[in-house]
C-alpha cells in the first residue's frame, strides 16, 4: 500500500502546473504504457506516465486474465518479468483464498496456466495484475500523473515536433520523446500522423481477408432463421435495432466500421464472494428481442465464456452468435469511437456496461429465456473482491481497434502468414488474425452477424520498429507501440496484451537512444537498436538480412510445371498466396513440381522454399536446385520449420533455361507440399554490423547479422578461456590455422590445415598438418565439422555380431509404450537375430516398487544394457496433495537400482529416460497433470544423476514440452488419455530422438 500511495501523491502534485520537463512522456495508463514509463526509467530517463484513468494496466488487469499469448516463446524482457512476477504470486499459498492450487488444475489458452518451466502465468486475477504494475512503477521511482488529454487541441507542436502536451485541467507536460501508449491513439491527430479507421480494402495491401466478409462469417454467427423485424414477417415494422439492410458492400471493400467491443466481464460462482447482478437502471426488454429469437432459433449456450482464473473467477469473453459484444454499437454515420470526447466514451461505456449486465440478468431471469438456461447460468455473479471502487466491474472497456497508424510500413496479413518478413524486428506477435464482428445486417431475410474472421499464425513473425515510428517528414519525437501502422487483419492480431507491452519496452529503449544520439526517431539506426533490444531480453526471433525479393508460387501457371496428379490444401497455416500443393501420400516417384527461376534473374542469389508443416508430412522431402550447368540435391523435413522460408544455400545462376527449383516426391516418407520458392540477390560483401564479417558469412555460423560480434569473435580467437566454462590451469589451448582450398592440378584441391598448440612465450607451435586431395564440388568454399558421439555400447556389440540382452524397466510408459517395441524393430532390422528386448515395466509402480522387484525383473535376466524410468510415477501426488515419493527419495531408489545392476555386471550399460508431459485429458484420469505438478523436477533429477554418473540420458521430455506448448492439439492427438501417448505419437516424437541418442548421431554401424 506504501507504494501505492506515493504514486498517487504524484498526481495530487502535478495537477495545474507549468509545462514540466521530462525526457519521455507516456500517454496511457494501459499495460503497455507502465511498460514504456518502466523501461525509460530503467534506461536512466526522466519519465512521467499520464493516465486518463485511476486505475493502472488497461485491459490486462480489467478482466482479461486469460491471456491471449499465442505462443510464450515471444515473451522477453519486461513482458517475462510482468508474467513471471504473476507466476511467483501464485506460488504462495496464501493467493488461493477461495479454492485450492490443486483444484484450478493449469489450464491456460494454448498452454499450461502456470508453466513451471518457463516460470510464467498466463492467467492470473485483474487484482493481482493491477499490483505487479504498480509494483513495477514504485520500483523504478516513476511518477504517475492521472489526467486526460485534452482532445480539442492538447498536442502542441513546435517546429514539426511534440513539444508538450496539455490535459485537460490544465496540467501541461513537456519531453523530448512522447509515447502514445493509448488504446485511441489520441496523439496521433494533434501530431500531424498519418492514421485509419475502419478495414481499408483488400486491394490496398495484397490481402485476401480484410474488408466487409460477409461470406467468411462462419464463427459466433447467429442461428438461422431469424426474423429481422420488429414484427416478425413484417416489413412495415422496421428492422430490429442495430440490423442494417445489407452488409453495405461486397466482400473485401472497404469501410469505417470497427470490430465490437465490450468488457472482459470477471464473474465468480463462490457464494461468499458472490454479488449478484441486478436489473440495471432502464433495462428495457426491447433490447434483448434478438437473444430471444436467437435462443428460439436454437441457440441454447455460448453466451459468454467461463474461462476460468484462480479463486473460482472467470475471463467471460465474446463467443456465440449473441454475446458480450455490443455489435455495431461504436461507430455510427459520420462518428465512431476515436472521433468521441471523453466524457462520450465513457457514456457509450456505460451503454456497453449495461448492455452486459442487462444480458447477464435476462439470462439468470427473463421467462422467455428456457428453465434449463436460466438454470446453466444462475450461479454466477460479480466477485466482491475486484473492482471493488467500480461497483465490482471492469474498469476498462475492451476498445479492440480504433486508429491506426499509416507509416512508411505497413504490418499486413502477408507479415502474419509469414510471406513477408519485417528484417527491423522489435517484438514477435503470435496470435492469430482475430477480428470480431462490427455489424448485423439482413442476409437471405434473415440477421446475421459480419465481419469475425479468425485465421490461424504458424508461427511468431517480427514486428517492423518502422511500424512504430510515424513516416518521414512526420512528428519525429513520437512512439507508436500499440495503435501502430498496420491493416485491420495484421491489427487483429498484433494487438494483443502481451504484444503491447513488448513493442511498449522496445519504444522506450528505441527514445533512450534517440535521446542520447540527439536524432529523429525514424532515424535511430536498428542495429543499435537490435543490440539494445537483446541486452534487455527482448525476444526478436531469427536476424534476417534479406527474405525473398522473388517469389515463384503454385499458383504461377507461367513458371511452374506441375508433373502427376497433385490437390490443393489450405487447411495447414503458414502458405504463401491462397494454397498449397500437396501429393496425397501417393504415387511417390512419379511427381514433382518445378519453379523456373524469375526472369531476368541472375547472380549469386539465396535460395529459399517454403512449405507447411505437420506430423503426417514426409521429413526426407528431395529437392534439387538447377543452376550454372549444375544441381544440387537438398533434402528437406517438411515435418518442421514450416510457415516460413528456409534458405537452402546460396547459388551463382547464369539466368539460362532449365534453371530453378525442382521439389521431388521419390521416396518420400510422407505427404510432400509444394507451396512457394523464393530468391534473393546476395551480396556477399554486405556487413550490416560493421564487425568485419558479412552478413552472409554469420547467418551460415549461427551468429547474429545485425548485432555487432567483434567482441566474440577476438574472443574466440584469441581467448577461448573467455566463457569461463573452465579454469585457466584446466585449458589447454589448441587451434586450427591455415583452412582453404589451393588447386593442384585439373578439377582437384588441396584441402589443408595445421593443428597448432601453445609453445615458448607467445609463439605457437605446430604439432601437425594435415594435407587432403579432394574434388571441387560445385561452388563448395564453406567447410563443416562434425562432432559425433559414439554410438551405445550395446549397439556396437550388435554390430560386432554379438548376440546382446536388453531390459527395459519403468512404469506403464514402458509397459505398454509402443516405443519398445518400435525400437527392436529398427534394430533388429539392422542385426537380425542379435537382439532380445525384455519388457519388464511395471504398470501403475513407482521406483520404490522397482527397487522391490529388481532381482526378478531386472537382475535375473543378466542384461547388457537396461533403461530405466519410474519419474512419471515419482512425481505422482494424491489427491490430498502428499506426494508418492519426493524426489530425494526418487533419486535414493534410482542410486541404489544403478549400484545393484552394476555390482552384478561392472560392463553392463545403464541407459536413463526421461519421458513425456502430461495433461489433464477429459478421457483419463482428468488429473493427469494436476496430480503431477512437480514432474519437470523429477525429470530434471534424471539429468542430474546421468550427468554424475556418466550415463547416457535419452532426454524425451523437452521435445514433449515443446510440442504441448507450441502444437496443443497435436500433442493431446498423441497423448489422447493424458499420461501415455500413442503408437504414432511415440514414432514421431520419441523414437527420432531414441535412435540418434543409440546410434551416436550417424547411420547404424
Amino acid at each position: 500500500m506504501k507504494s501505492r500511495a506515493l504514486i498517487l501523491a504524484a498526481t495530487l502534485c502535478s495537477a495545474g502546473a507549468d509545462p514540466v520537463p521530462y525526457d519521455v512522456v507516456v500517454y496511457g495508463g494501459t499495460s503497455g504504457g507502465v511498460i514504456a514509463a518502466v523501461q525509460a526509467a530503467r534506461s536512466g530517463k526522466s519519465v512521467v506516465l499520464i493516465s486518463p484513468t485511476l486505475h493502472l494496466g488497461g485491459l490486462t488487469s480489467s478482466g482479461l486474465g486469460w491471456t491471449d499469448l499465442g505462443k510464450s516463446s515471444i515473451l522477453g524482457g519486461l513482458s517475462r518479468e510482468f508474467y513471471h512476477r504473476i507466476y511467483l504470486h501464485y506460488q504462495d499459498d496464501a493467493a488461493w483464498n477461495w479454492q485450492t492450487r490443486a483444484s484450478y488444475g493449469n489450464s491456460g489458452q494454448g498452454g499450461p496456466a502456470f508453466n513451471a518451466t518457463t516460470e510464467v502465468a498466463s492467467v492470473f486475477e485483474p487484482k493481482v495484475a493491477e499490483s505487479i504494475f504498480v509494483e513495477l512503477l514504485a520500483d523504478e521511482s516513476v511518477p504517475v500523473v492521472t489526467g486526460r488529454l485534452d482532445l480539442a487541441g492538447g498536442v502542441v507542436m513546435d517546429a514539426g515536433e511534440i513539444d508538450h502536451i496539455r490535459l485537460e485541467g490544465g496540467g501541461e507536460y513537456a519531453g523530448k520523446i512522447f509515447i502514445d501508449a493509448s488504446y485511441e491513439g489520441d496523439l496521433l491527430p494533434g501530431a500531424g500522423v498519418s492514421f485509419t479507421v475502419g478495414r481499408e480494402p483488400n486491394s490496398t495491401y495484397g490481402e485476401s481477408v480484410s474488408g466487409i466478409q460477409a461470406g467468411r462469417a462462419t464463427k459466433n454467427q447467429l442461428p438461422n432463421n431469424i426474423d429481422p423485424y420488429v414484427v416478425a414477417g413484417d416489413p412495415g415494422s422496421g428492422l430490429l435495432p442495430g440490423v442494417e439492410a445489407d452488409a453495405g458492400g461486397t466482400d473485401g471493400s472497404g469501410d469505417g466500421r470497427l470490430q465490437a467491443y465490450c468488457f472482459r466481464m470477471a464473474l465468480t460462482d463462490v457464494a461468499a464472494n458472490r454479488v449478484t447482478i441486478a436489473q440495471p437502471a432502464g433495462y428495457d426488454e426491447d433490447d434483448y428481442e434478438l437473444l430471444f429469437r436467437a435462443i428460439e432459433a436454437g441457440q441454447t449456450s455460448g453466451f459468454f465464456k467461463f474461462d476460468l482464473m484462480p479463486n473460482r473467477k472467470t475471463d467471460s469473453n465474446n463467443t456465440g452468435g449473441i454475446s458480450t459484444d455490443f455489435i455495431g454499437k461504436n461507430h455510427g454515420p459520420g462518428w465512431d469511437w476515436t472521433t468521441l470526447g471523453h466524457d462520450q466514451r465513457i457514456a457509450l461505456a456505460l451503454e456497453h456496461e449495461n448492455w452486459q449486465r442487462g444480458l447477464v440478468w435476462t439470462l439468470q431471469n427473463h421467462p422467455r429465456v428456457p428453465l434449463s438456461i436460466r438454470n446453466a447460468y444462475a450461479a454466477w455473479g460479480l466477485p466482491a473482491d475486484e473492482f471493488t471502487d467500480n461497483g465490482h466491474w471492469p474498469y476498462q472497456l475492451y476498445v479492440r481497434e480504433a486508429r491506426r497508424m499509416v507509416s512508411d510500413y505497413v504490418m499486413t496479413q502477408q507479415h502474419c502468414t509469414g510471406a513477408a518478413i519485417a528484417a527491423d524486428s522489435v517484438g514477435l506477435a503470435a496470435y492469430s488474425m482475430d477480428s470480431h464482428h462490427v455489424q448485423r445486417h439482413v442476409k437471405n431475410g434473415m440477421v446475421k452477424n459480419e465481419g469475425d474472421v479468425q485465421l490461424t499464425v504458424a508461427n511468431p513473425y517480427p514486428v517492423s520498429y518502422r511500424s512504430i515510428v510515424p513516416k518521414r517528414g512526420e512528428c519525429p519525437n513520437l512512439l507508436v507501440p500499440w495503435s501502430l501502422s498496420a491493416s485491420h487483419m495484421a491489427f487483429g492480431s498484433i494487438r494483443m496484451e502481451p504484444v503491447f507491452m513488448i513493442l511498449s519496452q522496445s519504444a522506450a529503449l528505441a527514445a533512450d537512444i534517440a535521446i542520447d544520439q540527439d536524432i529523429d526517431v525514424q532515424d535511430v539506426a536498428y542495429p543499435q537498436l537490435r543490440q539494445a533490444l537483446v541486452a534487455a531480453g527482448q525476444a526478436l526471433g531469427d536476424p534476417v538480412v534479406g527474405v525473398p525479393s522473388m517469389i515463384v508460387d503454385n499458383t504461377d501457371a507461367e513458371r511452374v510445371e506441375i508433373t502427376g496428379a497433385w490437390t490443393s490444401g489450405n487447411s495447414t497455416a503458414g502458405f504463401v498466396g491462397t494454397d498449397y500443393l500437396h501429393d496425397g501420400n501417393a504415387g511417390q516417384g512419379s511427381k514433382e513440381v518445378s519453379y523456373a527461376l524469375p526472369e531476368a534473374a541472375s547472380g549469386s542469389l539465396g535460395v529459399f522454399l517454403r512449405w507447411t508443416e505437420h506430423a503426417n508430412r514426409a521429413s526426407n522431402v528431395t529437392v534439387e536446385i538447377h543452376y550454372g550447368g549444375e544441381v544440387k540435391t537438398v533434402t528437406v523435413d517438411q515435418r518442421s520449420n514450416g510457415g516460413r522460408w528456409n534458405l537452402l544455400g546460396i547459388h551463382d545462376f547464369t539466368g539460362s533455361p532449365g534453371e530453378g527449383v525442382v521439389i521431388k516426391t521419390t521416396g518420400a516418407n510422407g505427404y510432400v507440399i509444394a507451396d512457394a520458392v523464393g530468391f534473393l540477390p546476395v551480396d556477399d560483401d554486405e556487413d550490416s554490423d560493421g564487425d568485419g564479417m558479412s552478413d552472409i558469412r554469420e547467418l551460415m555460423l549461427g551468429l547474429d547479422p545485425l548485432v555487432s560480434n567483434e567482441a566474440f569473435i577476438d574472443a574466440v580467437a584469441g581467448h577461448p578461456g573467455y566463457f569461463g566454462l573452465h579454469s585457466e590451469g584446466e585449458i589447454f589451448d589448441l587451434r586450427l590455422t591455415r583452412p582453404g582450398f589451393q588447386k593442384t592440378g585439373e578439377g582437384e584441391f588441396n584441402f589443408g590445415f595445421s593443428l597448432e598448440g601453445p609453445g615458448e612465450g607467445p609463439a605457437w607451435t605446430t604439432f601437425e598438418d594435415f594435407n587432403f586431395i579432394v574434388p571441387r564440388d560445385g561452388d563448395r568454399h564453406f567447410f563443416r565439422v562434425a562432432l559425433q558421439t559414439d554410438p551405445a555400447g550395446f549397439v556396437l556389440g550388435l554390430a560386432a555380431g554379438q548376440p546382446e540382452t536388453v531390459v527395459v524397466y519403468g512404469t506403464s510408459l514402458t509397459a505398454g509404450g509402443a516405443w519398445v517395441g518400435q525400437m527392436n524393430a529398427w534394430l533388429s532390422a539392422k542385426y537380425p537375430g542379435l537382439l532380445t528386448v525384455i519388457n519388464s515395466g511395471l504398470s501403475g509402480k513407482n521406483s520404490a516398487e522397482g527397487v522391490a522387484q529388481l532381482d526378478a525383473k531386472v537382475l535375473a535376466h543378466d542384461p547388457d544394457a537396461v533403461f530405466i524410468e519410474f519419474a512419471m510415477n515419482d512425481a505422482f501426488r494424491y489427491s490430498d496433495g502428499t506426494p508418492s515419493l519426493s524426489v530425494a527419495e526418487a533419486r535414493a531408489n534410482l542410486l541404489v537400482m544403478i549400484d545393484a545392476i552394476q555390482a552384478q555386471n561392472p560392463e553392463v550399460e545403464i541407459i536413463l529416460q526421461t519421458m513425456n508431459t502430461v495433461w489433464n485429458s477429459p478421457s483419463g484420469s482428468n488429473q493427469s497433470a494436476t496430480l503431477r505438478p512437480e514432474l519437470a523436477a523429477y525429470y530434471q533429477m534424471y539429468r542430474e544423476v546421468a550427468a554424475e554418473r556418466a550415463l547416457r540420458l535419452v532426454d524425451n521430455h523437452p521435445n514433449w514440452e515443446g510440442l504441448q506448448a507450441n502444437d496443443p492439439a497435436t500433442y493431446q492427438g498423441y497423448v489422447p488419455d493424458g499420461v501415455h501417448p500413442g503408437a504414432a505419437g511415440l514414432a514421431a516424437i520419441t523414437l527420432p530422438l531414441l535412435k540418434w541418442k543409440l546410434s551416436g548421431g550417424r547411420p547404424l554401424p
